[in-house]
Protein backbone atom coordinates (compact mmCIF):
# COMPACT_ATOMS: atom_id res chain seq x y z
CA UNK A 1 0.00 0.00 0.00
CA UNK A 2 2.60 2.40 0.75
CA UNK A 3 4.39 1.32 -2.17
CA UNK A 4 1.22 2.49 -4.27
CA UNK A 5 1.10 6.07 -2.50
CA UNK A 6 4.59 6.50 -3.47
CA UNK A 7 4.12 6.09 -7.00
CA UNK A 8 0.63 7.55 -7.37
CA UNK A 9 2.88 10.82 -5.67
CA UNK A 10 5.43 10.46 -8.82
CA UNK A 11 3.17 9.95 -11.12
CA UNK A 12 1.36 13.80 -10.22
CA UNK A 13 4.98 15.42 -10.27
CA UNK A 14 5.70 14.20 -13.16
CA UNK A 15 2.39 15.55 -15.22
CA UNK A 16 2.47 19.18 -13.27
CA UNK A 17 6.37 19.48 -14.54
CA UNK A 18 4.80 18.40 -17.96
CA UNK A 19 2.38 20.63 -17.94
CA UNK A 20 4.47 23.65 -16.97
CA UNK A 21 6.67 22.94 -19.96
CA UNK A 22 3.90 22.89 -22.29
CA UNK A 23 2.95 26.56 -20.85
CA UNK A 24 6.60 27.74 -21.25
CA UNK A 25 6.14 26.62 -25.10
CA UNK A 26 2.65 27.87 -25.78
CA UNK A 27 3.74 31.35 -27.85
CA UNK A 28 4.07 30.87 -31.67
CA UNK A 29 7.01 32.60 -32.51
CA UNK A 30 9.64 34.33 -30.40
CA UNK A 31 9.03 37.50 -29.13
CA UNK A 32 8.94 40.54 -31.43
CA UNK A 33 9.57 44.42 -31.22
CA UNK A 34 6.59 46.20 -31.72
CA UNK A 35 8.35 47.78 -34.52
CA UNK A 36 9.26 44.18 -35.92
CA UNK A 37 5.51 43.22 -35.20
CA UNK A 38 4.57 46.17 -37.57
CA UNK A 39 7.24 45.53 -40.14
CA UNK A 40 6.09 41.86 -40.82
CA UNK A 41 2.82 42.63 -41.21
CA UNK A 42 3.36 45.13 -43.30
CA UNK A 43 5.83 43.28 -45.51
CA UNK A 44 3.20 40.25 -45.38
CA UNK A 45 0.79 42.12 -46.08
CA UNK A 46 2.81 43.76 -49.27
CA UNK A 47 4.26 40.31 -50.66
CA UNK A 48 0.28 39.17 -50.47
CA UNK A 49 -0.12 42.15 -53.30
CA UNK A 50 2.62 41.63 -54.96
CA UNK A 51 1.83 38.15 -55.46
CA UNK A 52 -1.56 39.03 -56.95
CA UNK A 53 -0.67 41.62 -58.86
CA UNK A 54 1.80 39.42 -60.15
CA UNK A 55 -0.64 36.36 -61.30
CA UNK A 56 -3.49 39.53 -62.39
CA UNK A 57 -0.86 40.27 -64.80
CA UNK A 58 0.69 37.62 -65.93
CA UNK A 59 -2.64 35.75 -66.70
CA UNK A 60 -4.50 38.61 -67.78
CA UNK A 61 -4.88 37.84 -71.86
CA UNK A 62 -4.81 33.93 -70.94
CA UNK A 63 -7.34 33.75 -68.51
CA UNK A 64 -11.09 33.01 -69.07
CA UNK A 65 -13.66 36.12 -67.73
CA UNK A 66 -14.30 34.41 -64.80
CA UNK A 67 -11.15 33.70 -63.81
CA UNK A 68 -10.03 37.77 -64.86
CA UNK A 69 -12.63 38.66 -62.54
CA UNK A 70 -11.45 36.52 -59.26
CA UNK A 71 -6.95 37.83 -60.02
CA UNK A 72 -9.11 41.57 -60.41
CA UNK A 73 -10.83 40.67 -57.12
CA UNK A 74 -8.01 39.34 -55.15
CA UNK A 75 -5.66 42.36 -56.74
CA UNK A 76 -8.00 45.26 -55.53
CA UNK A 77 -8.37 43.42 -51.97
CA UNK A 78 -4.47 42.79 -51.34
CA UNK A 79 -3.40 46.75 -52.02
CA UNK A 80 -6.95 47.82 -50.16
CA UNK A 81 -5.68 45.57 -47.04
CA UNK A 82 -2.18 46.95 -47.44
CA UNK A 83 -4.15 50.47 -47.36
CA UNK A 84 -6.31 49.97 -44.70
CA UNK A 85 -3.56 48.47 -42.39
CA UNK A 86 -1.20 51.72 -43.02
CA UNK A 87 -3.91 53.67 -42.14
CA UNK A 88 -5.63 51.63 -39.20
CA UNK A 89 -1.57 52.30 -37.55
CA UNK A 90 -1.12 54.65 -34.75
CA UNK A 91 1.19 57.73 -35.58
CA UNK A 92 4.37 55.92 -33.37
CA UNK A 93 3.51 52.54 -35.50
CA UNK A 94 3.64 55.06 -38.87
CA UNK A 95 6.77 56.41 -37.59
CA UNK A 96 8.31 53.29 -36.97
CA UNK A 97 7.56 51.25 -39.75
CA UNK A 98 8.42 55.18 -42.01
CA UNK A 99 11.89 55.04 -40.36
CA UNK A 100 12.31 51.06 -41.61
CA UNK A 101 11.22 50.84 -45.44
CA UNK A 102 13.00 54.69 -46.06
CA UNK A 103 16.01 54.19 -43.93
CA UNK A 104 18.06 54.99 -46.78
CA UNK A 105 18.92 59.10 -47.62
CA UNK A 106 17.87 59.49 -51.31
CA UNK A 107 20.19 58.93 -54.11
CA UNK A 108 21.02 63.19 -54.95
CA UNK A 109 24.42 62.43 -56.96
CA UNK A 110 22.95 62.82 -60.39
CA UNK A 111 21.45 65.70 -59.55
CA UNK A 112 24.30 67.10 -58.17
CA UNK A 113 26.81 66.30 -61.48
CA UNK A 114 24.01 68.22 -63.51
CA UNK A 115 23.35 70.82 -61.31
CA UNK A 116 19.81 70.44 -60.52
CA UNK A 117 17.85 71.56 -57.87
CA UNK A 118 14.75 70.42 -56.48
CA UNK A 119 12.33 72.76 -58.58
CA UNK A 120 13.79 71.18 -61.76
CA UNK A 121 13.08 67.77 -60.95
CA UNK A 122 9.47 68.32 -61.42
CA UNK A 123 9.68 70.70 -64.57
CA UNK A 124 7.73 69.90 -67.53
CA UNK A 125 8.07 67.13 -69.41
CA UNK A 126 8.36 69.18 -72.33
CA UNK A 127 11.18 71.40 -71.50
CA UNK A 128 13.33 68.48 -70.82
CA UNK A 129 16.07 68.11 -73.39
CA UNK A 130 16.01 64.41 -75.07
CA UNK A 131 19.55 63.98 -74.71
CA UNK A 132 19.27 61.48 -78.01
CA UNK A 133 18.29 64.37 -80.38
CA UNK A 134 21.28 65.01 -82.30
CA UNK A 135 22.40 68.48 -82.87
CA UNK A 136 22.28 68.13 -87.00
CA UNK A 137 19.00 66.97 -86.26
CA UNK A 138 17.90 70.23 -85.11
CA UNK A 139 19.62 71.99 -87.84
CA UNK A 140 17.17 69.84 -90.31
CA UNK A 141 14.69 71.99 -91.90
CA UNK A 142 11.58 69.40 -92.08
CA UNK A 143 9.33 71.91 -92.84
CA UNK A 144 9.72 72.33 -96.05
CA UNK A 145 9.80 68.76 -96.44
CA UNK A 146 6.41 67.79 -98.77
CA UNK A 147 7.18 64.45 -99.90
CA UNK A 148 4.35 61.90 -99.16
CA UNK A 149 5.74 58.84 -97.13
CA UNK A 150 2.85 56.48 -98.14
CA UNK A 151 2.96 54.27 -101.32
CA UNK A 152 2.24 50.79 -102.22
CA UNK A 153 4.45 47.41 -102.17
CA UNK A 154 4.91 47.54 -106.04
CA UNK A 155 6.69 50.98 -105.17
CA UNK A 156 8.91 50.18 -102.51
CA UNK A 157 9.99 47.31 -104.78
CA UNK A 158 10.78 49.02 -108.06
CA UNK A 159 12.61 52.50 -105.98
CA UNK A 160 14.93 49.29 -104.39
CA UNK A 161 15.29 47.53 -107.59
CA UNK A 162 13.79 44.16 -106.66
CA UNK A 163 11.42 44.49 -109.33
Amino acid sequence: MNYKKSQHKHNNRGKRRNNNRRRNNNRKGPYLSPEERVFKKYMNLLEQHITARKKYYELYFRADPNQKAKLEKVFYNTIEQVRNFEEGLNPEEKDLLEKRINKYNPDHDYSLNHSLTENTLQADPDEIEDPHFLPSQRDADFITDTEESTGSMDDYLAYKGLK
